[in-house]
C-alpha cells in the first residue's frame, strides 16, 4: 500500500512541478509567485470541471492585470471574467473593500483562495456590500508552498511551506494506504479470511504507514525545489536550466525519500 502512496505523493508532486514552471515562465523570478500559482490552478481546476460544457478557461495575456486575470469563452463567446485573489493582510482586504465600493470588480467574479474568500466575504458583510467573493478550492497554505518550491522569498517560511508541505501528503498517502486496504478488507470479509477486528487493525497500520510516507515525500520535495532553486540562481545558472531542475528535483526527492521512508517502516512494524 506504501508504494501505491508513495506513487500517488510523486504523481502529485509532478502536476504541482507543472503549475511552478508556468508560473514562473509568466511571471519570471518573481518574489510574489504564490499569486500566479492560484490563477493556474484556479484555471486547470474551472477547465477540469467545465471539459464537457463546451467552456474553456485561459489567463490574460497581461501578467500584471487590475481587473481581469481569466475569461472563460463558450462558442467563441466570452462568458466569464474573474479576478482571482490570494491576500490574507488586512491592508489587501481593506483595499479590495474599497474597490469593489468604487464599482471597480462590478462585472467581473473574484474568486480567492479558502482563507481569502472567508475574510473577504466577512469584510464586504460588514461594509454593507453585496458582491461576494467564491473560493477557488484551494488553500493559502498550498500556494505558498508551491511558490516557496520555486524559491519565491516572498511567499512566507521555507520551515512553514515544508510543514504544509508534510500535512498535505500525509493526508494523500494515508487516505491512498488506508483506502486501498479497505477495499481489500471488504473482499476479505466476505469470503471469510479476516474478521472485522483484523481488517480495522489492517487498515490503521495501512493509513499510518501512508502517511509516513506522504509527508515525508512531500517535506522532502519542497525542500528539494527550493534548495535548487535557490542553489542554481546563487550560481547564475540559466532559467532554462533552473526551471528544468525546479521541477526535476522535487520529483526525484519525494520519490527517493517516500520509498527509504516506506522500506524503514516495513522493516519496523510490518
Amino acid at each position: 500500500m506504501s508504494k501505491q502512496a508513495n506513487t500517488t505523493v510523486a504523481a502529485k508532486t509532478t502536476y504541482e512541478g507543472t503549475v511552478i514552471t508556468r508560473a514562473i515562465a509568466r511571471a519570471g523570478n518573481n518574489p510574489h509567485l504564490k499569486g500566479h500559482v492560484h490563477e493556474i490552478l484556479t484555471k486547470d481546476a474551472m477547465n477540469l470541471k467545465d471539459v464537457f460544457r463546451g467552456q474553456h478557461t485561459e489567463l490574460t495575456k497581461s501578467t500584471t492585470a487590475k481587473v481581469v486575470d481569466l475569461v472563460t469563452t463558450k462558442g467563441g463567446k466570452v462568458v466569464g471574467r474573474i479576478q482571482v485573489k490570494d491576500t490574507l493582510s488586512p491592508s489587501g482586504i481593506n483595499k479590495l473593500v474599497r474597490q469593489v465600493a468604487d464599482g471597480k470588480y462590478r462585472t467581473t467574479k473574484l474568486v480567492g483562495t479558502e482563507e481569502t474568500t472567508k475574510l473577504v466575504n466577512a469584510a464586504f458583510k460588514k461594509a454593507g456590500l453585496s458582491k461576494r467573493m467564491v473560493s477557488s478550492g484551494t488553500s493559502s497554505n498550498t500556494t505558498t508552498t508551491l511558490a516557496q518550491r520555486a524559491g519565491a522569498s516572498g511567499s512566507g517560511t521555507l520551515g512553514c511551506a515544508v510543514g504544509q508541505a508534510a500535512k498535505s501528503g500525509g493526508a494523500v498517502g494515508a487516505a491512498v494506504g488506508a483506502g486501498i486496504e479497505v477495499v481489500g478488507g471488504i473482499v476479505d470479509l466476505t469470503n471469510g479470511k479476516r474478521d472485522a477486528g483484523e481488517v480495522a487493525v489492517a487498515v490503521a497500520k495501512a493509513g499510518a504507514k501512508g502517511y509516513a510516507t506522504g509527508a515525508s515525500a512531500g517535506a522532502a520535495a519542497t525542500v528539494g525545489g527550493a534548495l535548487a532553486a535557490e542553489g542554481l540562481v546563487v550560481i547564475g545558472a540559466g532559467a532554462t536550466f533552473t526551471t528544468v531542475a525546479t521541477f526535476a528535483a522535487p520529483v526525484v526527492a519525494a520519490v527517493a525519500v517516500g520509498y527509504v521512508v516506506s522500506e524503514v517502516w516495513g522493516w519496523l512494524f510490518d
